[in-house]
Order: structure tokens, then C-alpha cells, then sequence
């Protein structure tokens, strides 16, 4: 079975209600618009599953017309390899707004924490967490039919392997 077979059994088992895919040509069309090639498992997903989705633990998986990034920087590269931390640093080692560089919000979790994909750079198609004082990776880090299908399985701790890798 794959991904998409395996993910629309869990969530028909799990009685999530899904909404209509969106339609290829939709994505395409922003695609051509914001001159970016989304990952491929984010594509399937609303492609071929569902246009968002209510999650179990009361979130929200944005549908595409709820997406939300910074039109003038989801072409730029998401610059960042590894977690960053401001709130622990006097003087910021990084240029803040560039956090926003190459990112769509997919999920806000509330108290300023979000889950978002990487749409440009190096981490292309990987999930990361964003929190009012810093970033991070889910680690190890994972693409969004990954991420999602950990999320299905009941899994909370995206970072299981952050301890080991310090």
C-alpha cells in the first residue's frame, strides 16, 4: 500500500472528515504564480486526499485557501539548517524576518506556535516548528505525508531524536 492509500485508510478509519481535493490545475496555477515548485507530498496530500482537515487534537490543517506566507518571501530560501533559539541570544545571530523566507503555515497550534512546510532551499518539503522564541526541525526531520502519518498514528513527539542529535 502507499502513502496516499495508507493515509486515506487511517483517516476513514479514524472518521476525520476530509474536504474535496483541490484540483491540480489550482496548484499549478500558484505554483506559476509565486514561481515556486511546492514539495510533491504536500501536493498529493491536497491533491489527492483532502483540501485541509479538522485534526483529532482540535487543530486545523489550513485548507490551501487559508495558507498563510509572506507572498514577497516564500520565493527566497529557507536558510536555516538547524533549531534557532532568539529568546536565549542578547544579540540575534540571525536576521529575524528571515525565518519567514521560504515557508507556508500549515497549522497554528495557538500560544504563537505553528507547524510549517519548507517550500524553498535546502529543506524543501521538510516540516518545521515555529514558536514565539525560536525554531525548529521536527527531528529527525520528515516530509508532510510523514509528519502527517506520525500525527495519525497518535504520535505527539516530533523531536525524539532532537536529544540524541546534541
Amino acid at each position: 500500500m502507499n502513502d496516499i492509500d495508507r493515509i486515506r485508510s487511517k483517516l476513514s478509519d479514524k472518521h476525520i472528515e476530509l474536504c474535496a481535493p483541490v484540483d491540480i490545475s489550482v496548484i499549478r496555477k500558484f505554483e506559476e504564480e509565486y514561481q515556486i515548485s511546492l514539495p510533491r507530498e504536500l501536493v498529493d496530500f491536497y491533491t489527492q486526499i483532502s483540501n485541509g482537515c479538522e485534526m483529532i487534537d482540535g487543530f486545523q490543517l489550513y485548507p490551501f485557501e487559508k495558507w498563510k506566507f509572506d507572498p514577497e518571501r516564500l520565493r527566497k530560501p529557507f536558510g536555516f539548517k538547524e533549531y534557532w533559539i532568539w529568546e536565549s541570544e542578547s544579540e540575534p545571530s540571525h536576521d529575524p524576518k528571515d525565518i519567514e523566507n521560504g515557508i507556508i503555515e500549515l497549522i497554528d497550534i495557538g500560544d504563537g506556535q505553528t507547524w510549517n512546510i519548507v517550500t524553498n532551499g535546502e529543506n524543501c518539503g521538510d516540516m518545521w516548528f515555529f514558536t514565539d522564541v525560536g525554531i525548529q526541525p521536527a527531528c529527525p526531520p520528515v516530509n508532510f505525508l510523514k509528519w502527517f502519518e506520525f500525527w495519525l498514528d497518535g504520535g505527539t513527539d516530533y523531536f525524539y531524536a532532537f536529544e540524541y542529535n546534541q
